[in-house]
C-alpha cells in the first residue's frame, strides 16, 4: 500500500490508480527476486533471506545426512569409515548430482558434524 502510495505521491497525484498498484507489486516481487530467489527452482523463497539456505538446498542436506547415516550403520558394524564415493552414489541415484553432494560433504565437514580421517573416506562425530 504505501509502495503504491509513493507511486502516486511521484507522480504528483493524490489518488492511487491500478498503475500504482501494479508498480509496486512489481517492485516488491524484483526485489524479493533478488535476495530470496532460490538458486534450484527459480522461485521465491523467503527461507533463504531468515537463514541463507534454501527449502531446496536444505531438503539436499538432509538426504546426504540420512545417507551418511545408513552407510555409517553399514560400515561402522565392520569398523570401517564411509567412502565418500559411497555416498556420492547413493545421493546421485536420489538426484543429487556429484558436485552439489561435494559441496554438502564440505558444510558438514566445516560444521563439525563429519570429519575425514584420510583422503576419500568420511566419519560421523
Amino acid at each position: 500500500m504505501r509502495l503504491a502510495e509513493a507511486s502516486a505521491r511521484v507522480r504528483l497525484s493524490d489518488k492511487v490508480t491500478r498503475k500504482d498498484a501494479r508498480r509496486a507489486i512489481d517492485l516488491l516481487n524484483f526485489s524479493l527476486g533478488q535476495v530470496a530467489r532460490d538458486r534450484d527452482t527459480g522461485k521465491i523463497d523467503i527461507d533463504v533471506i531468515s537463514t541463507g539456505i534454501s527449502t531446496s538446498e536444505r531438503d539436499k542436506i538432509l538426504k546426504v545426512r540420512e545417507i551418511i547415516n545408513e552407510l555409517d550403520l553399514k560400515f561402522a558394524s565392520a569398523g570401517k569409515n564411509i567412502p565418500v564415493e559411497e555416498v556420492i552414489a547413493a545421493a546421485e541415484e536420489q538426484g543429487i548430482k556429484k558436485p552439489e553432494v561435494e559441496e554438502i560433504i564440505q558444510k558438514l565437514r566445516r560444521s563439525g558434524d563429519i570429519f575425514e580421517p584420510r583422503h576419500g573416506f568420511i566419519q560421523k562425530m
